[in-house]
């Protein structure tokens, strides 16, 4: 591949996964020649234990931070998948949605909270990788230092024995009793076959976070599931002074090289003219569906967010212009 070939294919792994220029370039130098710059999950069980990562990252990652979710970048292979946290506090609130606990309930029987079965497999110096007992997959964290993992490690123990919990990957290579019996019950949502035939959109937004901030510029992300994993919806907020850039954001998820199998199905204001709105996409046999809802807030800054929200202005400032999507009249954008 020559060096301008490998330039331009850099250029769109880095819109896709959020990567610095070189790491871009350095993933793009390292492909097979006709692979894909953003490759599927090779086995089943990578692919659905990073649906339900996808999961819990909606559901830990809902605080500020420079770069949505507190993922900086990705790093997608066939067999794996590299995510490079921004800071240690991101680190702290996604751990505590990925490592595996048992966690007391008031009333019923105790349940488990994150991965089921997934341990600290390796260490390296700014990282650890993620498996599960008895499966080909690999989930890695890299970012902040050796002493930050082990101190947000030492501190989620802590925090579940605190509350009378069982931090399961205290008991290393192996199940705890309570994690093999809800894996035999078959509790785990990755079970349930409605999930399992919808689990590529997850994952593939997982392996694809770089648009909601290379192409959009929403200040923060959440978002949540629906109907067992096949409507997904994000929520992207945007303040005042920035377009939404809704456009681009679907043109970039439904690319048919590098996005996802989804298409514009409908869109709309909310209040006409207005900044809250909708748009909607889905698989071509409308089984799966992708809702992005659009808002603008203007947060108070705290003295103690300043930084953050300074960081958060000079990411959303970087990308000006705005296209229009197209007319769909009579198209839902709700169902």
């Amino acid at each position: 591949m020559s060096a301008s070939q490998i330039s331009s294919r850099a250029r769109t792994y880095a819109l896709y996964t959020g990567a610095p220029r070189q790491a871009a370039c350095d993933a793009v130098a390292a492909l097979q020649p006709h692979a894909p710059l953003i490759p599927e999950p090779a086995q089943q069980a990578q692919l659905l234990l990073e649906s339900e990562v996808f999961y819990w990252v909606l559901n830990t990652q809902r605080h500020f931070f420079e770069y949505p979710f507190g993922i900086r970048y990705v790093q997608p292979t066939p067999h794996g998948l590299s995510l490079r946290l921004e800071s240690n506090a991101s680190l702290e609130s996604l751990l505590s949605g990925l490592l595996p606990c048992r966690a007391p309930m008031r009333t019923g029987r105790d349940q488990i909270y994150g991965l089921n079965g997934v341990r600290i497999y390796a260490r390296t110096d700014r990282g650890i990788e993620l498996r599960r007992l008895g499966q080909p997959t690999s989930i890695q964290l890299t970012g902040p230092s050796r002493r930050a993992f082990q101190k947000a490690e030492t501190a989620l123990a802590q925090r579940i024995r605190s509350n009378g919990g069982e931090a399961c990957r205290l008991a290393g290579n192996t199940w705890t009793t309570y994690e093999k019996q809800w894996d035999d019950e078959r509790q785990p949502i990755a079970y349930e076959s409605t999930w399992r035939d919808a689990a590529w959109p997850p994952s593939g937004l997982l392996r694809r976070p770089g648009p909601l901030h290379t192409v959009a510029v929403p200040q923060v992300v959440t978002g949540h599931e629906a109907r067992l994993g096949e409507w997904w919806i994000l929520q992207l907020e945007h303040d005042s002074e920035t377009g939404l850039r809704r456009a681009e954001l679907v043109q970039a998820l439904t690319d048919p090289h590098h996005g996802l199998p989804l298409e514009l199905c409908g869109h709309r204001d909310l209040t006409p003219g207005g900044s809250l709105g909708l748009a909607l996409l889905k698989s071509p046999d409308r089984t799966v569906a992708l809702q992005l809802r659009y808002d603008r807030i203007d947060y108070p800054i705290k003295k103690n967010h300043a930084e953050m929200f300074a960081a958060i202005r000079r990411r959303t400032s970087a990308l000006t212009g705005e296209a229009s999507l197209p007319a769909m009249p009579g198209c839902s954008a709700t169902g």
